[in-house]
């Protein structure tokens, strides 16, 4: 019995068993779509870790204080709705003096006929040189699920 699952264990080390990754210390976000673009970037790289870095609350980074404390299901999910959508910051509009809204177009669907662009309004928040930019709210409705993104 145990040699039937070998396989399997040995293809989920070689992927990384569902570990997070690793985030660089001190890579601060100096402006909202740069706090945007990093995330993205993660979420393509698949680097949970990461994400967590660019995404959290006015306290700070979710992978810094570890809230919320669902934040490793909550970037689960963002990488499988976002990964493989290639995306372009359309506009930026203030809400107040430390926070943003990035409007940020995807690119959904898997063939030429299945494609459509999705935009999705994306709260950011400056906060300071401790953190940079964050991103602290989005709604992954607005890009439609993975299965039926169009």
């Amino acid at each position: 019995m145990t040699r039937r699952w070998l396989p399997v264990l040995l293809l989920a080390a070689a992927c990384g068993g569902g570990s997070p990754g690793s985030a660089a210390p001190n890579e601060n976000a100096t402006t909202a779509d740069g706090a945007v673009r990093q995330f993205l970037q993660a979420v393509a790289d698949s680097n949970i870790a990461r994400m967590a870095r660019y995404w959290g609350g006015s306290k700070g980074p979710a992978g810094i204080t570890g809230q919320p404390a669902d934040y490793l299901q909550r970037m689960t999910v963002t990488q499988a709705f976002l990964r493989q959508s290639p995306y372009r910051v359309v506009a930026m509009n203030p809400i107040d003096k430390n926070r943003m809204v990035v409007t940020t177009e995807f690119t959904r669907g898997a063939t030429t006929s299945t494609i459509c662009k999705k935009n999705m309004d994306i709260e950011v928040r400056d906060l300071g040189a401790k953190y940079g930019w964050v991103v602290t709210s989005m709604d992954l409705n607005q890009v439609g699920a993975p299965s039926k993104p169009c």
